[in-house]
């Protein structure tokens, strides 16, 4: 089950199509690469390119973990979509509320500037 909770949500121009709790760049495309620069969280799918999307900039939100993640651990964009621990990583956008194994659902609280 997926679920958010939202503190601020911006509307950004969609070049891409995306579904609810894909991670959104800047370009408002939904993110593919890993350590990517992150503006937010859809907030729903987005089907139509060029149309307005809702995305969440500040709050929560529950997304796939691609390996471990510690509780408290900050996290990246994932080549996989989702989210990672940041390792190596310099564009942390959150951090884990809970531990997750990979494949399995983790809390993240982010705040995008």
């Amino acid at each position: 089950m997926q679920y958010f909770q939202e503190v601020l949500t911006d509307t950004v121009i969609s070049t891409s199509l995306w579904d609810a709790y894909d991670l959104i760049g800047y370009n408002g495309a939904k993110i593919t690469g890993a350590d990517a620069v992150v503006a937010g969280v859809a907030k729903h799918p987005n089907t139509v390119i060029g149309d307005p999307g809702a995305i969440i900039r500040i709050g929560t939100a529950r997304l796939k973990a691609v390996g471990a993640i510690s509780a408290g651990g900050a996290v990246v964009s994932a080549a996989a979509g989702g989210v990672q621990a940041q390792g190596a990583g310099t564009n942390r956008f959150g951090r884990a509320l809970n531990a997750a194994a990979d494949g399995e659902f983790v809390t993240i609280v982010f705040s995008i500037s």
